[in-house]
């Protein structure tokens, strides 16, 4: 089948790699994201051009945020920056460079790839939930991806877990990801904190309170997927899901709530971290175009 150049685009890095079918990688590297529309565009387009001079690829592919039609290749998220969205990423690369392009959201990516190689190995129905700036995910049914009507399935942080009266108006509560456990605590205590000084001071009783809270939302958000979905596991992604202390601690407090899940439902870390995006949209392209 030859080689593959699949990109992992975020908004600050572009990370890309040059793969074989097995999603073997052969070559990795990574450059600053343009933040100006057309000079993304030709940032994507020459280091194509550069990868077709060393080796013959077959195909090129791509994770990336945004409510993203795999068809077309339209991105309708606004919440993105306007680099992701002003062109047409699937039809522009295509005319530019002659290769067959697959576009896909950078969570179904990370889904994917759990199926194929990573936590979710052996494993028909899955959800990603990940966890870092903000709360996101992916939906996995029979081994296909549920992307929703409009390519919206598994956005889990729109979840309210909670709502109380605040001076008579009625205010909704959702789970907050890494980013506003950090804030909290960084507010309380007065002074900017990180994730680490978290787990490492969880027997501060401000930290803790603050923590358990946190946790209680994030394992409601668990739980409410799990019963919605059914899935033989649910896998934990972003940066906290490599602390155990944290693995450890969710598992608990969604068991401890929703009881009956602990005997068919899973909650692991997802195994493959940052070369996710990269290996599911190998798996996307092959989906698209080789099955």
């Amino acid at each position: 089948m030859g080689n593959y150049l699949s990109f992992d685009i975020g908004g600050t890095f572009i990370k890309y790699g040059i793969f074989d079918e097995k999603a073997n990688e052969i070559f990795s590297d990574k450059v600053p994201t343009q933040k100006e529309p057309r000079k993304f565009l030709a940032q994507l387009i020459d280091i194509i051009k550069v990868q077709e001079k060393v080796y013959e690829i077959n195909g090129v592919t791509i994770s990336m945020g945004g409510f993203i039609d795999p068809k077309t290749g339209i991105n309708t998220d606004f919440s993105v920056g306007e680099n992701f969205r002003a062109y047409n990423l699937k039809e522009e690369l295509n005319k530019s460079t002659g290769y067959r392009i697959s576009v896909e959201n950078d969570s179904n990516c990370a889904a994917l790839a759990e199926m194929w190689k990573g936590s979710g190995v052996e494993c028909k129905d899955i959800c990603v939930i990940t966890i870092g700036t903000g709360i996101g995910g992916a939906i996995i049914n029979d081994g296909k991806l549920l992307r929703g009507r409009n390519f919206k399935a598994g956005e889990f942080g729109f979840m309210y877990v909670n709502s109380s009266n605040q001076t008579g108006k009625e205010v909704f509560e959702a789970a907050t990801a890494t980013s506003g456990l950090v804030r909290q605590v960084s507010s309380k205590l007065g002074r900017d904190i990180d994730g680490k000084y978290i787990f490492k001071n969880l027997d501060n009783c401000d930290v803790k309170k603050i923590y358990d809270r946190w946790l209680t939302k994030l394992a409601m958000v668990v739980g409410n997927v799990a019963v919605c979905f059914d899935p033989e596991k649910i896998l934990i992604g972003g940066g906290i899901s490599e602390e155990p202390i944290f693995i450890n601690d969710l598992k608990k407090k969604v068991y401890s709530i929703y009881q009956h899940l602990e005997e068919y439902t899973a909650i692991e870390p997802c195994r493959l971290k940052n070369d996710a995006g990269k290996i599911g949209a190998l798996l996307n392209f092959f989906m698209e175009y080789e099955s």
